[in-house]
């Protein structure tokens, strides 16, 4: 996964939107807030929100909005497609956001306010930022808290709401245009905003462009890394060249893998010598084309009734290389014509090279629209009536595929022949480039699935001031919702008939009601400048679950003009998502550590008890893993809570200093125990983790691994708690305007339990094979200089240390702190026409290597892959 090096970010002081750098007290335009439906004269809240200007994303020089989201120190984990199962884990070559490291299904993601259509090829479990163009984005706010009470389910660690420019006048078209330090990897952009008012109103219309190239993960890893006796070595696929087999005098043999070998040849199987380097059939970052068109209208009805209406359209064309295809397990007789061993035997795990390498395919097609009514009352009280509609489409598949029913035909003398013609050819499946046409033919096919996702929503909402008291104004926000979600995915027919995926089809419908107060307490008192509290209460009703209640307490105490002290206590919960629910079994190959490779103590004894050796060896980092849904999983719910102060400096007007801490805990949380995991806690107690036990299966002869299954449920528990510091300062020296802006998470606590009874597993300070990194530190430094015609950034984002989830060696049990410095120059040439440049890891920093590493021998969520890469950028006004 291509992540960007950059930490242009929240450049207005983040969490802090009660300051008054932010804050416009002599506005009259009511304004809403994100985590609050109630429109304010000012801008305080008791939630902290960060806020990301579109000054800073068009300096930064991002294309997507993923990329910029997902630096923020508050994020962590997965949030992307790069090693994850496609259909689990939203798509391939989609985008999202995972804020706390909670994972996306925990984070709300809206437009303008509204909700989006989930995004992928089918059934999926988040939007996918790919739809939005960055140029078109005002603004992001991140809010940084629970806020089921405010918006209703998902939004369990926290809300990210994309404004968008709505009033527009005039042209601009921007290019841009970058690469790697290495050549490859090479990006394309161009965008076209046009915008002009009318006599009632403001029209807008963009249209974006983007191409990204590859980059192969063997231009930067030459092989996949182990560690042996304190040194990197290479260690390959058990999924070999030529296909191997278990003979049935038990002994492991690999078949001719040079092509002007001996065909018939065969010896025993040696990792280092036969193993297969799937690096050089990898991405690092995957290529995609995208084409995103958006219209914007607003018109005044009359001078009380206002129109609004949105339309996002975005197809995205991505693929990925992937590696030689294979088959299932065979057992093919002595007396089979191919044979050359003389013994019946069990074929296995051959790489069909004889063909191209397969490419894995995507295209989805998003329409994302919304048609608002807004208006106020004679007493002064607005209204707002909205109706949004998404539907998300798409495609994936590989360009051929192994029919495995076909492959099995093709060794079974009784159907098959070595006639010329034969109607179903026998293969030769013992040796590298040995498989003629015809059966190369018969065996492959173009595998092909479909599927989507449909949203509708209808809101009413009602909002203004109820009376005057003696400290201020009560104000309200009341509504109902409801909103209906289906998904959908329809998987190839002959994978099906494999057994390799089940098709998925669900829906549900949720009515709700919501009601919320701002509360003017107490107001120029010596110890209070103001003291607000914020109430609200949401009421859903789900159609596969039933009904549930949350609500929210916050509390902002202005002490002095230049201090303040807020607070908010909430609850929050998030109802299983269709693929959760409603998934049937499907088969992907996922990154898992046996823990019988190399086990010491108490693991170690009970893999021998298992009748797994000693010298046990593990053939490969992946193992064949049935995902799915499970009906009986039910809701979760969250408690969540923070505390924190706004100070700004009274002698220096634009120094500004914010502190928050944040505690999230989850109850019944729904998760799927990683296949890593449950392996190492099966090994560890096979009595109390019997049912783990129960979920994979091994090779009786060389005790590998064959299959695993992992389902969702709910875990008795999971928790998170840390403090967020965010610093801001602007200051002018004779005409040189700087700034700089420091934003940094310390986490304090990351847990969770499996299941009432397991062991608690503690995540803080640890890097994991498939969640990412849960650093105690994180912290991103942006400094500007703006003079004259030009305007320079330095950003400087620091990772902390991590000890590896699952030990290691002396070089991968431990990462090192890490640290990528990017710079940018823009010069502008007049008003309307200015120039960009820019270098992103600039010193090239290579990403650390883990023994846990879920690809590129690193944690591809976390680190940078690619290394140092540039771009320049033109933009015009007109």
């Amino acid at each position: 996964m291509y992540k960007k090096s950059r930490v242009f970010l929240s450049c207005a002081a983040a969490l802090s939107i009660a300051t008054p750098a932010i804050a416009q007290e002599e506005s009259i335009e009511r304004i809403e807030v994100t985590g609050s439906k109630i429109k304010r004269l000012d801008l305080e809240s008791a939630s902290p929100v960060t806020v990301i200007e579109a000054a800073d994303i068009a300096m930064s020089g991002l294309s997507n909005v993923e990329e910029l989201l997902q630096e923020l120190t508050v994020s962590a984990g997965p949030a992307g497609n790069a090693t994850n199962a496609y259909w689990t884990s939203n798509g391939y070559a989609t985008a999202q956001i995972n804020l706390r490291g909670l994972g996306i299904k925990r984070t709300l993601t809206l437009l303008n306010g509204r909700r989006l259509v989930a995004g992928g090829t089918g059934a999926n479990d988040s939007p996918d930022l790919n739809m939005i163009p960055v140029a078109l984005i005002e603004r992001i706010e991140v809010l940084t808290d629970g806020a089921s009470a405010i918006y209703g389910a998902d939004a369990v660690a926290g809300v990210v709401n994309i404004i968008t420019k709505q009033f527009f006048s005039g042209g601009e078209f921007s290019a841009k245009g970058g690469m790697t330090a290495e050549g490859d990897g090479k990006n394309k952009e161009a965008n076209l905003l046009l915008g002009g008012n009318f006599d009632r109103g403001n029209a807008i219309l963009n249209i974006n462009y983007v191409d990204n190239g590859s980059v192969l993960q063997s231009a930067r890893n030459t092989c996949p890394l182990t560690e042996e006796d304190g040194k990197l070595e290479c260690f390959y696929s058990g999924r070999t060249i030529g296909g191997r087999a278990s003979l049935a005098d038990g002994s492991e043999v690999q078949f001719n893998q040079d092509p002007n070998g001996d065909g018939n040849s065969y010896e025993a199987y040696s990792n280092a010598k036969h193993g297969y380097n799937w690096f050089e059939s990898l991405n690092s970052y995957s290529p995609m084309k995208r084409l995103n068109i958006a219209s914007m209208l607003n018109y005044d009805i009359n001078d009380d009734v206002k129109l609004s209406a949105e339309v996002i359209y975005a197809n995205r064309q991505s693929s990925q290389i992937v590696t030689p295809r294979s088959f299932k397990n065979i057992s093919v007789s002595k007396d089979f014509v191919y044979n050359p061993t003389g013994q019946d035997l069990v074929l296995k795990s051959r790489r069909n090279v004889e063909v191209a390498d397969p490419e894995f395919y995507q295209e989805t097609n998003t329409l994302q629209s919304s048609l608002a009514l807004t208006g106020v009352l004679p007493n002064d009280w607005s209204w707002l009536l909205s109706y949004s509609y998404g539907r998300n489409t798409g495609i994936d598949g590989w360009s051929y595929d192994m029919n495995d029913e076909r492959v099995e035909q093709t060794l079974d003398a009784s159907v098959c022949s070595v006639a010329a013609d034969a109607a179903i050819p026998c293969g030769d499946y013992f040796g590298a480039y040995e498989l003629s046409p015809q059966v190369l033919d018969y065996v492959t096919y173009q595998r092909e699935g479909s599927g989507g996702n449909e949203m509708q929503a209808f809101q009413a909402q009602l909002n203004g001031d109820l009376m005057a008291l003696s400290d201020g104004y009560l104000s309200f926000a009341a509504g109902v919702e409801h909103r209906k979600e289906q998904g959908w995915r329809t998987p190839d027919a002959i994978a099906h008939l494999n057994g390799e995926e089940d098709p998925i089809s669900g829906s549900y419908d949720v009515n709700e009601a919501f009601v919320e107060f701002a509360v003017p307490i107490i107001s120029d008192k010596a110890w209070a400048k103001s003291l607000h509290a914020e109430v609200a209460l949401r009421y859903s009703d789900y159609s596969t679950f039933g009904s549930d209640t949350t609500h929210k307490l916050g509390l902002t105490w202005q002490v002095t003009d230049n201090f303040m002290l807020r607070s908010v206590k909430s609850t929050a919960f998030r109802t299983p998502t269709i693929t959760e629910l409603f998934g049937g079994t499907n088969t992907e190959n996922l990154i898992t550590i046996d823990p019988c490779d190399g086990a010491t103590g108490t693991i170690l004894k009970n893999c021998l008890a298992d009748g797994v050796p000693a010298d046990f060896a593990q053939q490969g980092s992946t193992i064949k893993t049935g995902v799915g849904g499970n009906p009986e999983v039910e809701p979760e719910t969250a408690d969540t809570f923070t505390l924190g102060m706004v100070w700004q400096a009274g002698f220096a007007e634009d120094l500004s200093i914010t502190l928050d801490y944040f505690d999230i805990e989850i109850d019944n949380a729904i998760n799927s125990v990683a296949g890593s995991n449950m392996l190492r806690l099966c090994y560890s107690d096979p009595v109390a983790y019997q049912a783990y036990c129960n979920n994979f299966q091994r090779d009786p002869v060389n005790k590998q691994v064959t299959s695993l299954l992992k389902r969702p449920m709910n875990a008795a528990s999971e928790e998170v708690a840390g403090v967020d510091v965010n610093v801001s300062y602007k200051a002018q020296f004779d005409s040189v305007l700087f700034g700089a802006n420091w934003n940094t998470t310390h986490l304090l606590t990351h847990e969770n339990t499996a299941f009432a009874g397991a062991e608690t597993e503690e995540l803080l300070g640890k890097i994991t094979a498939d969640r990412g990194s849960f650093a105690e530190w994180k912290s991103n430094l942006n400094l500007t200089a703006s003079f004259d015609v030009w305007q320079f950034a330095y950003s400087i984002r620091y990772i902390g240390e991590a000890d590896d989830e699952n030990g290691g060696g002396p070089i991968g049990r431990s990462v090192p702190s890490v640290t990528y410095h990017d710079i940018q120059l823009k010069w502008s040439y007049s008003d309307s026409l200015y120039l960009s440049a820019g270098i992103d890891n600039l010193f090239d920093k290579e990403p650390p290597y883990l023994t846990s590493w879920n690809d590129a021998n690193t944690d591809v969520f976390t680190y940078d892959t690619v290394g140092q890469r540039g771009y320049v950028s033109l933009n015009y006004q007109f």
